[in-house]
């Protein structure tokens, strides 16, 4: 067995997804969405129950896909125009 190099050392993992502690970042993101509704309508039963079902939809939303899937889908299909630019894939449906 050859010794270890440093010089030589390769990571596995150069793309993984941002990660919070075990989870995906974009999954804990929705469960705060769902905890901030819970503190919006001053009900923490409310906000758990919001934010596990935010979290089991979108773990549903990107099942067994891309994983930048979920992230995908949300910019499409909101409506809000907080976006700069529209990305050149969207020309497709415009063109002849």
């Amino acid at each position: 067995m050859e010794s270890f190099n440093p010089h030589e050392y390769v990571p596995r993992r150069l793309d993984a997804p941002a990660k919070f502690l075990l989870w995906d970042f974009d999954l804990v993101a929705s469960g705060i969405a769902g905890l901030a509704f819970g503190i919006i309508v001053n009900s923490l039963l409310m906000g758990a129950i919001a934010s596990y079902a935010a979290i089991w939809a979108y773990s549903r939303l990107k099942q067994k896909r891309h994983p930048g899937h979920g992230l995908h889908y949300l910019y499409w299909q909101f409506p809000f125009k907080t976006f700069k630019r529209t990305p050149p894939s969207s020309r497709r449906f415009f063109v002849g």
